[in-house]
């Protein structure tokens, strides 16, 4: 599979890693929500979720329930450089 990737305003052309949004937000706010995250290895990062999509996550039973918690979580695409600093700031 090719890679993919994004142009940062801060780190110039990168990988992508998807981060729900309120780890993209804790960027902006510098809160910590926690850090969570599963490699299908297709990404420059693996997608990473906070505390609060991890407690959601731990009630799905159906499929639907699978695809209703992914919309929930409303990733956002963000650089490789990006993602590692969202980690560094939100590891539990």
């Amino acid at each position: 599979m090719s890679k993919k990737y994004t142009e940062c305003s801060l780190h110039g052309k990168q990988e992508i890693g998807l981060l729900c949004t309120h780890l993209a937000h804790s960027l902006l706010d510098r809160r910590p929500v926690g850090f969570h995250e599963f490699d299908e290895a297709d990404l420059g990062r693996p997608d990473a979720w906070c505390d609060m999509c991890e407690e959601s996550q731990k009630q799905i039973e159906t499929d639907q329930d699978q695809e209703d918690w992914f919309i929930s979580c409303d990733y956002k695409i963000l650089c490789a450089a990006c993602w590692d600093e969202a980690k560094e700031l939100n590891r539990n």
